[in-house]
């Protein structure tokens, strides 16, 4: 995966999905990022942020979620369990399967939640090796069309 995020588009109008991992999005690729502590925060961040906008469709605005993932819930629990439930003033968290935090991504787009998400590993290179592996591809290449 190179270091842009990756793009999606789905509807006119509107940015198409973009998802990357944190230390992957350059500043000048990097639409403007919240950070809140619930879904309906940042709905409302991206409603406010977007008001006014004439040129929605190349205006985006993304959530930053914090995850952990591993082949079973349980393990990522396990993985993460020694740290605090919020850091650095809180966001969206995400403990979880690959499968269930690309359904997690595609709901905070189809909600309009945000335009794009960026993922922070809690646990290190053990979840950001599976989100390159089993999360980023899901939203590149052939992958990418929606019918």
């Amino acid at each position: 995966m190179t270091a842009e995020l990756s793009d999606v588009r789905i509807s006119i109008g509107r940015p198409g999905l973009r998802v990357a991992l944190a230390g992957d999005v350059s500043a000048t690729d990097a639409p403007i990022v919240v950070r809140r502590p619930t879904l309906r925060d940042a709905q409302r961040a991206r409603s406010v942020l977007r008001s006014g906008i004439r040129d929605t469709a190349n205006f985006s605005v993304a959530l930053e979620v914090e995850v952990a993932i591993a082949p079973n819930a349980a393990s990522a629990r396990a993985a993460v369990a020694g740290i605090p439930d919020e850091l650095d003033g809180g966001t969206v968290r995400y403990i979880g399967t690959p499968s269930g935090l690309v359904t997690l991504i595609r709901d905070i787009y189809a909600a309009e939640v945000a335009d794009a998400v960026i993922l922070v590993s809690l646990d290190g290179s053990a979840t950001e090796n599976r989100v390159r592996q089993l999360v980023l591809p899901t939203f590149t290449g052939a992958a990418r069309r929606v019918a």
